[in-house]
């Protein structure tokens, strides 16, 4: 009778329903969208029309959903420190594959802004895609003094 309730035990243990449990995995990614390797500060010694500079920089944004470029003029133009609403237009033209987009500066009109979006990538994901924003002077300024504006490259996240 003994056997007989032991092999009884081993058979409803070895034949019985399996157990299971689930097991979650998971973990994260910091955001990462940024402009790097730009100089802050360029200088025209002799404002004249189509005088150009080039500002080179490399970017990376590893949202899946991609970014969007903007640039940003703060005085609508190269404003002469003497006074403001006189002033020399100029064109930002920024390029960083697959990103090409040109912002004018022309009228004085403050916070001006062009931007353009884009999916994301591999290689936006990645970074160090190089880029450039080359400035072209639009126009021969009519005063003598100091022109100045604040240009601000902005990547965000889509």
């Amino acid at each position: 009778m003994k056997k007989l309730i032991a092999l009884s035990a081993i058979a409803m243990l070895s034949s019985g329903a399996a157990l299971a449990e689930n097991i979650n995995i998971s973990g994260s990614v910091a955001s990462v969208c940024e402009v790097s390797n730009l100089d802050t500060s360029t200088y025209f010694p002799s404002i004249a029309k189509d005088q150009t500079t080039t500002l080179d920089f490399e970017l990376q944004c590893n949202d899946s959903d991609g970014a969007t470029l903007t640039l940003t003029t703060s005085e609508g133009h190269l404003q002469n420190a003497d006074d403001e609403d006189d002033g020399v237009g100029y064109t930002a033209a920024l390029t960083a594959a697959p990103f090409a987009f040109t912002l004018i500066a022309d009228d004085g009109d403050n916070d001006e802004s062009a931007e353009q979006s884009q999916p994301g990538s591999a290689a936006l994901a990645v970074g160090g895609i190089p880029g450039t924003i080359v400035l072209t002077i639009t126009e021969d300024p009519i005063y003598s003094g100091t022109y100045s504006d604040t240009l601000m490259l902005t990547v965000t996240a889509n």
